[in-house]
């Protein structure tokens, strides 16, 4: 335990652009044992958290300072999540990003019994991985169009300034997400978008009211593209339509986007799924994040920060070491086989180092092409 504690701080302080001192300090060292915990224990009990702490105190010493962590009220995104988020993004973003711009989704999820996250991740290898997120009691299905547009602005500001104004960016987003403001407030970014809507959603060609639902696909294709639709009652202009119906999926899917070719609406639509991978990587895969007892939305989204954090470092671990050579560590490699996604992999991979004490270290430094990194592995 120690000795992931000791790389994690060590990891967290080289990330700062200045050494922390003081109370920046205590706070790294606080958010280290918490970070150790939750991986080590594999769960986002204050108890396992605590655990992570290396002081010799009392157990329920432990417990005690990750519940101040949790419920303090300075502790926030922009201090505890932010500064670490910024460099590995813009490592990670240098490494990943394609001819095709970059993809990000939006989506709720439920955190506990009584609160649910709405989240943004970054779309990587058909995983998610999270940027920032706000958190409201209730269920994932109860977040109103202010707080997506909220959640959109809070990322707009994080993500804009590491992107270049030429580089093509995509939200995506299943049905909860096709209003006209998350439309109008991607198109004023320069955005693309592509959003699922209802079967019964009023759509209007050439002045003539229709639903998607009575569009057919002709048999032997995929899909039917209507391009500069008019959106809902309101008539939102310009919107391009995809009914798609292929071996995917059991019914017809109904796409809305500003893109102008239907096969990459609904290429990009697939991707959406990337989040549900995260949403499963810090619940049920690891971290059990939905198990929380927590009942404060702002506590909740303090436990989030020590989740997302847990997970980008596995995550980088995982890129760090991805060789046929250390795969064959921890799974058995055969040809033609589906080999274990990346955070599966550095879970496993991560307690293989410890337990055989194996030098190693976080690193946010990725190699320069996506390309070349897979290159001679499959």
């Amino acid at each position: 335990m120690k000795s992931l504690y000791k790389q994690v701080e060590k990891h967290l302080c080289k990330t700062l652009s200045t050494p922390p001192e003081g109370n920046a300090l205590k706070r790294i060292h606080s958010l280290s044992g918490f970070i150790t915990g939750m991986i080590r224990k594999g769960n986002s009990s204050l108890e396992a958290l605590g655990s992570g702490v290396p002081k010799n105190i009392a157990f329920r010493s432990k417990t005690v300072a990750a519940e101040r962590f949790v419920k303090n009220k300075w502790t926030d995104y922009d201090s505890h999540f932010l500064p670490f988020l910024v460099p590995f993004l813009k490592s990670f973003l240098a490494f990943s990003i394609s001819k095709l711009g970059v993809r990000f989704v939006i989506d709720g999820t439920q955190v506990g019994k009584d609160n649910a996250a709405l989240m943004i991740s970054f779309v990587w290898q058909k995983r998610g991985v999270p940027i920032c997120w706000f958190v409201k009691k209730g269920s994932k299905g109860h977040f109103k169009v202010a707080d997506h547009i909220a959640v959109l602005e809070h990322f707009a500001a994080i993500i804009k300034p590491l992107l270049s104004e030429e580089l093509a960016v995509t939200i995506l987003g299943d049905g909860e997400f096709d209003s006209i403001e998350i439309q109008q407030f991607c198109l004023n970014q320069s955005w693309n978008y592509a959003l699922r809507t209802a079967c019964n959603t009023v759509l209007y060609e050439n002045g003539d009211r229709f639903y998607p639902e009575n569009i057919a696909v002709e048999e032997g294709e995929n899909h039917v593209f209507i391009a500069d639709i008019e959106f809902t009652k309101a008539k939102f202009q310009y919107v391009q339509l995809v009914v798609q119906h292929d071996t995917k999926h059991k019914d017809p899917i109904f796409l809305i986007s500003n893109l102008e070719c239907g096969q990459d609406i609904m290429d990009y639509y697939d991707e959406r799924y990337s989040i549900e991978c995260l949403f499963r990587d810090v619940k049920t895969t690891s971290f059990n994040l939905h198990l929380t007892r927590l009942k404060e939305p702002e506590h909740v989204s303090n436990l989030i920060i020590i989740a997302a954090l847990a997970f980008i470092l596995l995550l980088t671990l995982g890129i760090q070491y991805n060789s046929l050579e250390w795969r064959k560590k921890v799974q058995r490699v055969r040809n033609g086989r589906k080999v274990l996604a990346f955070f599966t992999f550095a879970f496993l991979l991560l307690a293989f180092l410890l337990d055989n004490d194996v030098p190693w270290e976080f690193s946010f430094h990725f190699p320069k092409n996506e390309d070349d990194f897979f290159k001679g592995y499959t």
